[in-house]
């Protein structure tokens, strides 16, 4: 393993003009995020006493989670001599991340146990407040925020009241590249694990700089991506799978149905969530397919992902979901949630064929294959 290599030392970012957020939203232009952090912290440290900042994120944490939430770990150790807390919720099932967790050792607390009087305010990445996926715990402020995501009503942030520290950037393609960009503004050294971890989530958010791929994003996996193990980069990326995966794999198939251009696969109820971002992203592989929409329910959530050839996905997913649930995204990925009302499955069968029959709407009469579609384990 090699030695710890300090980062590239040069001018410190400064936060760009806002883009599309509403006047006031986000980082000050022209202020260093950075600095704008240092300057909350130092603020309200006095007040924390003994007290911890605690990091989440959003209910069954990706890859860009992940690392996003142990390089922001790292920043407040070095940079800001805090001795934060890592926890998350759900269990995290998809192979890929599996194998980021076990190959890093990465290890963090469940966040449905934490002593809430022990934790001065959370520090959240990858997500926001507001968002479906997302459980934040009563009594503990929202210090800082950092993520990428589109929320549902942009416009509606300039009237609400916002964490001190609001790092949104929906230009940038990971909340991990993000994150690299404070490392390095505060010259911190970056250890072979974390620059691991902030490169998987680089990688798996961008698709290897392929998706909304930004100048900090390309800089960010390549200087990560060099001082990473590229042994357990590969087996990250390529990990083995559980006899039961391939169980759920084809019922997944047997459900799902070609619509013309797009697969729709609304699969009742699911082992876990992250096996319907999975399978979305399966079914958008197929050929000619221009974009994918996979629906599954697990306890009192139906969970949707939706993937695009290009297009932006959120206008997509806005459309489906009509006035129900709650959803995100950005570039090619867009995913929601929606509360079931009851465990009745006869309200989950009435629930997806509202999807179904808005997601129809989006595809013209004439490209459909059929009104009941194709079953892909049908296909001639």
């Amino acid at each position: 393993m090699e030695p710890a290599a300090r980062m590239i030392r040069h001018t410190p970012t400064v936060a760009p003009p806002s883009g599309d957020l509403p006047a006031g939203v986000g980082i000050p232009a022209g202020v260093q995020p950075l600095a704008h952090l240092r300057a909350v912290i130092e603020g309200l440290r006095p007040s924390w006493g003994s007290r911890r900042p605690l990091i989440l994120t959003h209910r069954t944490p990706d890859p860009d989670a992940l690392g996003a939430m142990f390089g922001l770990e790292l920043l407040l150790r070095c940079a800001f001599g805090l001795a934060p807390e890592i926890a998350a919720l759900g269990k995290i099932s998809r192979a890929e991340n599996v194998a980021m967790l076990r190959e890093l050792e990465l290890a963090f607390a469940d966040a449905d146990r934490l002593d809430r009087k022990h934790y001065a305010g959370v520090f959240l990445v990858d997500t926001q407040p507001g968002f479906g996926h997302t459980t934040l715990p009563e009594g503990i402020p929202v210090v800082a925020v950092f993520d990428h995501h589109r929320p549902p009503d942009v416009a509606a942030l300039e009237t609400k009241s916002l964490p001190p520290h609001y790092d949104l950037r929906l230009e940038v393609g990971a909340t991990s590249a993000l994150m690299y960009g404070y490392l390095r503004d505060a010259g911190i050294e970056l250890d072979e694990r974390i620059a691991t971890a902030l490169c998987c989530g680089v990688r798996f958010d961008t698709l290897d700089l392929a998706n909304s791929a930004t100048e900090l994003d390309c800089e960010a996996f390549f200087e990560t991506f060099r001082r990473a193990d590229h042994q357990k980069l590969a087996r990250i990326q390529r990990p083995t799978l559980p006899a039961i995966y391939y169980r759920d794999l084809y019922r997944s198939l047997s459900r799902a149905r070609r619509y013309g251009p797009a697969v729709l696969g609304f699969l009742g109820r699911v082992v876990n969530a992250e096996s319907v971002a999975e399978m979305a992203d399966f079914f958008r592989r197929m050929e000619d397919c221009r974009w994918s929409l996979v629906g599954g329910a697990v306890g009192e959530t139906y969970h949707l992902s939706l993937r695009t050839d290009g297009v932006e996905a959120y206008p997509f997913l806005q459309h489906v979901l009509g006035k129900e649930g709650s959803f995100g995204g950005r570039g090619t990925v867009a995913g929601g949630q929606v509360p079931l009302a009851s465990d009745d499955w006869r309200d989950l069968q009435r629930l997806e064929r509202r999807l179904r029959g808005r997601a129809l709407e989006l595809i013209e009469p004439g490209e459909r294959t059929g009104a009941r579609g194709v079953r892909l384990t049908q296909i001639p």
